[in-house]
């Protein structure tokens, strides 16, 4: 029998936040380099501050640390673009590369990045 999904758990917005030890360099790097739009901004202080992004499918949030900063470890994002490789020609030498542009076993093509503080970020198109 097929599980039937259960609309309890429906999700109707992702949102992936973020802790960056260096506040201003991340949000350089998704503001400026990834060119994703701002959707809401507060700044109440060194550790009451944020930014939100449009993503087109999600939400990513940068928030100043807390309680000090701590290094993102077991967990990247993997996000699906249109123009794969007119993405990867603009932002191959404005960021750190993991790998170039690859053709995957299970159906689309990758590269993969490196935000200012080490968090992974694979782009990826499925083949036809």
């Amino acid at each position: 029998m097929e599980k039937q999904f259960n609309s309890l758990s429906k999700v109707n917005e992702f949102r992936l936040k973020l802790y960056p030890n260096n506040f201003t360099k991340v949000r350089n790097f998704y503001e400026n380099i990834l060119e994703f739009p701002v959707i809401n901004e507060w700044d109440n202080g060194d550790h009451e501050k944020g930014i939100m992004f449009d993503t087109g499918t999600a939400i990513l949030e940068l928030l100043a640390p807390k309680l000090g900063y701590k290094e993102i470890q077991g967990a990247d994002v993997s996000l699906e673009v249109q123009d794969l490789m007119g993405l990867w020609e603009y932002i191959k030498e404005k960021t750190d590369v993991v790998f170039e542009p690859r053709h995957n076993s299970w159906g689309d093509t990758s590269f993969r990045i490196r935000d200012p503080e080490g968090f992974k970020i694979t782009f990826f198109k499925k083949d036809n």
